[in-house]
C-alpha cells in the first residue's frame, strides 16, 4: 500500500467520524478566518523608539513569571512547585540591588516602581487567601 493510500483511507475515517459524530482525541484543527493577520509583539509599538531592547524584554519576562508564580494557588509543601513558589516569593521582597537581574534592579530598569508591584501581590495574595478561608 503506497504512501498515498493510507492518506486516503486516513481521509475517509476522519469523514467518517465527523458525520458520525465522534469527537476526535487530540489537537483541534485551526480554523483561521482567511483576513487573519496575526500581531506581532515588536508590532505593538509604533516605532522603534516604544520597542524593548531584548535585554529589557528577558528582564520582563524574569519578572512576570516570579510574579505569575507567586500568585498561583499554593501547591502542596513538598512539591518542586512550592519550593519555586518560596524562592520567587523570597526575591519579590528582596531588597538587593548589586544583582542585574534581583527584583530592584529589573523594577527601576524597567522604569517601574518595586513597592507598587510588591503591594499589588500582596493585595492579590490576600484576597486569594481570604477567598480561601472563607471557602475552607
Amino acid at each position: 500500500m503506497g504512501w498515498h493510500s493510507r492518506r486516503m483511507t486516513g481521509a475517509a475515517v476522519v469523514a467518517n467520524e465527523a458525520r458520525a459524530g465522534v469527537r476526535r482525541v487530540g489537537r483541534p484543527p485551526a480554523f483561521l478566518p482567511r483576513d487573519f493577520e496575526p500581531v506581532l509583539p515588536a508590532q505593538w509599538f509604533g516605532d522603534a523608539r516604544g520597542a524593548l531592547q531584548p535585554a529589557k524584554r528577558l528582564m520582563l519576562a524574569v519578572l512576570t513569571d516570579a510574579i505569575e508564580l507567586v500568585l498561583k494557588d499554593p501547591a502542596p509543601a513538598t512539591s518542586r512547585r512550592a519550593y519555586l513558589q518560596r524562592r520567587a516569593a523570597d526575591w519579590i521582597y528582596s531588597d538587593e540591588r548589586h544583582w542585574l537581574f534581583s527584583f530592584v534592579s529589573i523594577c527601576e530598569t524597567l522604569g517601574m516602581n518595586p513597592k507598587r508591584i510588591r503591594a499589588g501581590v500582596n493585595r492579590v495574595v490576600g484576597q486569594r487567601d481570604r477567598i480561601d478561608a472563607r471557602v475552607s
